[in-house]
């Protein structure tokens, strides 16, 4: 997995500039970040980062981060960036939570991710709270809590930050920290596709497509009307009806899943022909998740959003099997040949020691026998892997629908 894709980052220019008051020096160095005169910009803004200057310092330690105007140096740039930080310069605060999220400069660590985040969010910056929302989603260096969560993406999203309100659409479509509510998930999802991103357009469309034509007017006109900063919505003028339902019903039904995993881990025989499917639209890579036991509703929710498998039911182990791969290599088109390597997770309930986290690599420890498909929202993949790495060993079967909304985290495929 590559955490760096499961948090939002903001660029050189991106964060907010200085209100007031303003060193001498400093409007010529960012007029110089806009010109990328880096080397003008390192001239105005080095001397202002040295006498302590916040802003400054938030600069300098990007372009060490990016290695604009000096070469990169991600270790120095976390020392101004922290600088910066312990000044309560709330970009500052959210790009080290990045890069403590993501291992990258500094070593990996969620917690502190997390309270950098927290500082950050509570200074109203909708990036890290949209961040901090997604490690409450996953339980990454906070505990699991759907609905906290949730309170930070609309926080996040009355700003306008358009991937918290399509996180918000897909709690209402599962039910996930928040009442199951489908007119709800289209309005979020409405609402994001006005930045005009493909993933949310596709999510607003897959669920148009479950709800009656009075609805979808219905969503569609509170998302229209909705300004940034007004409270997201909670309720549609228009509730599901009978007929509405009905004419759901009758819309051609998603073929459903077929899946089956087999094999020994850690010497342990297991078969699994349980299953669910995320989809992390930003790198195009799957993560299916086979599980001896049945996996619930809320669990495939989750799932979905996290791309996190629940390794306990009941507060008892489970058997699971758990792959996460690049079906097309990054491209959108599936393909047998394009799989090079796959993040494998595992569990067993007989044995703890029997599980592995792992990233296994073709052709020495698996191979894809059949891919096809698309890596795509809504898309089809079907496809069979085989592979042995030491006493685990695995067969994987499976003929599933991608999911349409995007979860928060996957693995890498190269993608930029």
């Amino acid at each position: 997995m590559n955490p760096r894709t499961a948090v939002a980052t903001i660029g050189l220019l991106a964060a907010a500039l200085p209100v007031a008051p303003v060193p001498a020096g400093l409007p010529e160095g960012l007029d110089a970040l806009k010109r990328k005169d880096y080397a003008a910009a390192a001239k105005e803004l080095r001397p202002l980062a040295e006498r302590g200057d916040p802003e400054a310092q938030f600069r300098i330690g990007l372009m060490l981060e990016h290695g604009a105007g000096y070469p990169q140096d991600k270790p120095q740039a976390v020392i101004w960036l922290r600088r910066a930080a312990t000044q309560g310069h709330s970009a500052a605060q959210q790009e080290l939570g990045v890069l403590h999220a993501t291992g990258d400069g500094v070593a990996h660590d969620d917690v502190q991710a997390a309270a950098w985040f927290r500082k950050a969010a509570e200074q109203g910056n909708e990036t890290a709270q949209f961040n901090l929302g997604l490690l409450y989603a996953k339980g990454a260096g906070v505990r699991h809590d759907s609905a906290e969560a949730i309170r930070w993406f609309r926080k996040s999203g009355e700003k306008g930050f358009a991937a918290a309100v399509a996180k918000i659409g897909i709690a209402y479509e599962v039910g996930e920290g928040v009442p199951k509510d489908a007119l709800l998930a289209y309005t979020h999802y409405a609402l994001a596709a006005r930045s005009g991103a493909r993933e949310f357009i596709a999510q607003r469309d897959a669920m148009a497509a479950k709800l009656a034509p009075a609805q979808v007017q219905a969503g569609t006109r509170v998302a229209e009307a909705w300004k940034v900063g007004q409270p997201l919505p909670t309720a549609v003028a228009m509730s599901p009806t009978v007929e509405s339902s009905k004419a759901a019903a009758a819309a051609p039904p998603r073929a459903p899943d077929r899946c089956s995993a087999s094999g020994a881990l850690g010497g342990e025989r297991f078969r699994a022909t349980h299953c669910a499917v995320a989809f992390f639209a930003d790198q195009r890579s799957v993560a299916i998740w086979f599980s001896e036991s049945p996996i619930t509703a809320e669990e495939a929710g989750e799932f979905r959003l996290s791309s996190y498998a629940n390794a306990t039911r009941d507060g008892k182990p489970r058997t699971l099997v758990q792959v996460m791969f690049c079906p097309g290599g990054g491209q959108e088109r599936a393909s047998a040949a394009a799989i090079r390597s796959i993040d494998l997770n595992t569990n067993h309930a007989k044995s703890a020691l029997a599980g592995v986290q792992t990233v296994v690599e073709a052709p020495k420890d698996f191979k894809v026998e059949t891919m096809t498909g698309e890596a795509k929202p809504g898309g089809a993949l079907a496809g069979r892997i085989v592979g042995k790495q030491g006493s685990t060993s695995f067969d994987l079967d499976f003929a599933v629908t991608l999911p349409a909304q995007d979860a928060a985290a996957g693995m890498s495929c190269g993608r930029k």
